[in-house]
């Protein structure tokens, strides 16, 4: 039930002729906002208690293992997503994937400022119920709405000029709303777990491999860490951390000496966290669903980039935009993936029709294309039937993602 608390906070506003701005915010009161999330946190422990089992999430893996390839939840759009096969070539010379995914982080926090305000005018209702809501603070939000709502226009019809253009607008715009005293920070949760899959066949130990995956996947962090920063300017600090979705574990934070500033694992990182760019790197593809399905992080990356909620851009660079195809088998295509890093799944058979994040729609994603793949490639898609569509991406292309018009289109950097 709604608490007495709320009907006063609504009393008071309408003795003071605020009722109708108060009501218009379309915001809930405070006090009962407060009350619904104690709520869901009291659901959610019980929940998850229920779970906590080491013997019920043991019995789960092996049941997922003795099972076919799960038909995961209905797939959705990713709201503002790059799908490539090099951050290098894909990205950092290409002007036109920079900007997109320019333009995707100033929406991603242009969103997160709107939340910020309609909070501090909840708040600046509690604190003065009599006074209403602060007339300062509502023009704030309306200045931010707008900006949002002059980003609806399709993506796919904007030239890269006019992309650029909004996007400066944008963090020009938020600039000025958050003022000197409120640091903009954008974050990004990188996740190289595809990198870390062994090699059964390497003279190293696996202690040895993982250590230099973990080398070399700081390093390619780094990349993108630095573009990032080079895109949205010196307004704008950036924050970063390394999950790997094998054991959820959050590493070497980036950004800021304070702690407090990063989540304590990966659930966090999605639950509170909130990351304004998921970059999925690439490596074995196999191995990057398997951790996927065994954490349960499908749900949290559909729930990050997809549908009318989504926060977070999505960046998946070769077996990162994989996944986030319609389908997995062009992992298969190539035989550059070992799939016997699975258990249950070790061979390429194990893994037809393993379905996608679907964040291309119904498009699947072959990455490093080239002259040498055109024959393969065209056997494999005439296999798949009419009204498949598969993009084939080299090393220079970025399939970009509008999922608010589903459209997607791609775009080139220099090549040779």
């Amino acid at each position: 039930g709604i608490p007495n608390a709320c009907i006063a906070c609504f009393l008071v506003a309408a003795a003071s002729g605020r009722a109708a701005a108060f009501a218009s915010l379309a915001l809930p009161c405070p006090r009962f906002a407060a009350h619904q999330q104690q709520r869901r946190v009291h659901s959610t422990s019980a929940h998850t208690s229920q779970k906590s089992s080491p013997s019920d999430v043991q019995q789960s893996a092996q049941e997922r293992q003795r099972q076919p390839p799960p038909q995961q939840q209905q797939q959705q759009w990713a709201k503002h997503a790059l799908l490539i096969s090099s951050f290098s070539d894909g990205v950092v010379n290409s002007p036109d994937a920079s900007s997109y995914l320019k333009l995707g982080l100033a929406k991603s926090l242009a969103a997160e400022q709107s939340r910020i305000t309609e909070d501090q005018v909840r708040e600046s209702v509690l604190f003065s119920p009599c006074a209403g809501p602060s007339i300062d603070l509502l023009n704030d939000l309306e200045d931010v709405d707008n900006v949002i709502s002059s980003l609806s226009q399709s993506t796919a019809a904007m030239d890269i000029s006019h992309m650029e253009r909004k996007a400066d607008d944008v963090l020009k715009q938020l600039q000025l709303s958050s003022g000197d005293s409120d640091p903009m920070y954008c974050r990004i949760l990188y996740i190289p777990t595809a990198m870390y899959a062994l090699n059964p066949d390497s003279k190293n130990t696996p202690g040895k491999q993982r250590q230099r995956a973990r080398a070399d996947g700081k390093k390619r962090r780094t990349q993108v860490v630095n573009h990032v920063q080079d895109m949205l300017g010196d307004n704008v600090a950036v924050l970063a951390c390394t999950l790997d979705f094998d054991d959820g574990s959050i590493k070497q934070p980036v950004g800021s000496n304070d702690a407090d500033l990063f989540p304590s694992d990966g659930k966090e990182a999605f639950s509170s966290w909130r990351p304004h760019l998921i970059y999925v790197e690439g490596g074995n593809t196999f191995w990057l669903q398997h951790c996927m399905d065994k954490g349960d992080w499908t749900t949290d990356l559909v729930s990050a980039c997809a549908g009318p909620d989504a926060y977070a851009v999505y960046c998946g660079k070769s077996a990162g935009a994989i996944v986030a195809g319609s389908m997995v088998d062009t992992a298969t295509w190539k035989g550059w993936d070992d799939p016997t890093v699975v258990p249950g799944r070790a061979a390429y058979e194990d893994w037809a029709g393993y379905r996608g994040l679907g964040f291309a729609g119904e498009a699947a994603v072959f990455p490093h294309m080239d002259d040498v793949w055109e024959e393969l490639v065209g056997e494999k898609k005439s296999q798949l039937g009419d009204g498949s569509t598969v993009y084939c991406l080299r090393e220079w292309e970025a399939c970009c993602i509008d999922g608010d018009t589903e459209e997607l289109f791609v775009v080139s950097g220099e090549h040779y």
